[in-house]
């Protein structure tokens, strides 16, 4: 469709704004993405390292190298997906994640599962649902921004609630690769068809962001002071990739963010790991990987909202001192069932969080080079959060417990908590802007 100016004539109050359709469509694909990756991978672990004969480290370093190859792709990917829109980057990212499982199922030895895994599942995943969806959502909203990307988000923890028993239900019965096979295929099947719901702008369709009758006013000028630290602030200004990368509230944020990602991953890689560690089976394991996601459906819809009506650096802050108080419950002695439902429900929190403390982008930068900035801040949680993993299951193999690997992972949580606590707002760039717009004059 020809891009028109967007309009602030009259328009039915009842019609349902696009942009909602974009964030549905989003996260219907994040359904997919999580069920089948980023929770579903934790199933694959115990039967992937048995099956090729490998160390805890070994697979860990699987997704390890994962999350290098997503440091090294991930300006490039954010850059084509500012360049190309959301929409071609999600099919061709689907279409790449399928192929990619379908050739997993096929592998034999750790070599080859580690290309396929990195080079085209987790290549597939990345460029399509990580950066595509996410920056599709970043462009239809400035006020809602939150609530907009928590709720895209939210197919994640659908995608583990309800998809992720149904792949522990075929890799514990008939095998991995068969999971993986009937992964890839699923991947094929959808994607591309709910790619096209996606709409690149809503100045596309004649709309505005929001849904707004009239443009958006910037919360402060070029020149002015910076906004108060709590309540709705949000900038109109569209920072370049080059202005923004000379604030300091960039790189605070980014490595905020990796902080906040390695704690995480540590910990989620091994999670079903982690439950037989502490007694129970890989089938119960399976279940609290499944119920963390259900706790987190109600979890990220609430946090969404609530952190575009107040701070959202404190939001997120918060949400991490709970992810290092449940680490403090894998300490203690013992591992009941009960025990481990409390665990669950405190980890689910910082989980919960991830569309709002990716929102921080927008809100900070702009909507125009969101795709290119979290590109740059995917490099650096990659390469942070690469080694975690390995260091978790190199623990394990060497002492038989994850007792040593915790600790630290709590103290990245506490790190993280403490950065996201006191984290900047950026200054405007110092450039001439339109005052209607907040955009930069020609």
């Amino acid at each position: 469709m020809r891009d028109r100016p967007p309009t602030s004539g009259n328009r039915t109050p009842r019609k349902i704004f696009y942009g909602w359709w974009v964030v549905a469509a989003g996260s219907t694909l994040n359904v997919l993405a999580g069920g089948l990756y980023w929770t579903g991978f934790s199933i694959y672990f115990l039967p992937v390292t048995r099956d090729l004969g490998l160390s805890r480290a070994a697979t860990s370093l699987a997704y390890g190298l994962g999350r290098m190859e997503g440091g090294i792709e991930g300006p490039l990917a954010g850059y084509l997906v500012d360049r190309l829109g959301p929409r071609k980057m999600i099919a061709a990212g689907g279409a790449l994640a399928g192929v990619g499982f379908i050739l997993l199922s096929l592998t034999h030895s750790f070599t080859t599962f580690m290309i396929v895994y990195v080079g085209a599942v987790t290549l597939g995943v990345n460029v399509g649902f990580n950066h595509g969806i996410f920056a599709a959502v970043n462009q239809w909203f400035i006020r809602r921004s939150g609530l907009a990307m928590s709720i895209s988000t939210l197919g994640m923890s659908v995608g583990g609630t309800v998809v992720t028993p149904a792949v522990a239900l075929i890799v514990l019965n008939l095998g991995w690769r068969t999971g993986a096979l009937i992964s890839g295929l699923a991947l094929l099947a959808l994607v591309a068809p709910m790619s096209l719901l996606i709409r690149n702008s809503p100045e596309s369709m004649g709309l505005l962001p929001d849904g707004d009758l009239t443009q958006p006013v910037p919360v402060k000028s070029v020149s002015g002071a910076p906004p108060r630290r709590f309540g709705r602030h949000y900038t109109t200004v569209d920072y370049t990739a080059k202005e923004a990368i000379k604030t300091r509230a960039y790189w605070l944020l980014a490595l905020a963010m990796g902080l906040r990602i390695s704690a995480h991953t540590g910990v989620f890689v091994h999670l079903v790991p982690l439950m037989v560690w502490k007694g129970q089976s890989e089938a119960t394991g399976a279940f609290i990987v499944a119920f963390v996601a259900f706790i987190t459906i109600p979890l990220r819809v609430f946090l969404g909202w609530i952190g575009d009506k107040w701070a959202k650096q404190k939001m997120v802050a918060i949400t991490m001192a709970m992810g290092s108080v449940s680490l403090i419950i894998l300490l203690f002695p013992g591992g009941s069932l009960l025990q481990l439902i409390i665990f669950a429900l405190l980890f689910s929190i910082p989980e919960a969080v991830s569309g709002l403390a990716w929102s921080l982008i927008g809100d900070f930068f702009g909507r125009r080079y969101f795709a290119t900035l979290r590109g740059g801040i995917t490099t650096v949680y990659s390469f942070m959060s690469m080694g975690v993993p390995v260091f978790a299951g190199w623990v394990f193999d060497t002492s038989g417990s994850y007792y040593w690997a915790v600790i630290p992972i709590m103290a990245m949580y506490l790190a993280a908590t403490i950065l996201f606590w006191s984290l900047p707002r950026p200054r405007p760039p110092s450039r001439e802007t339109d005052p209607a717009t907040g955009d930069a004059k020609a």
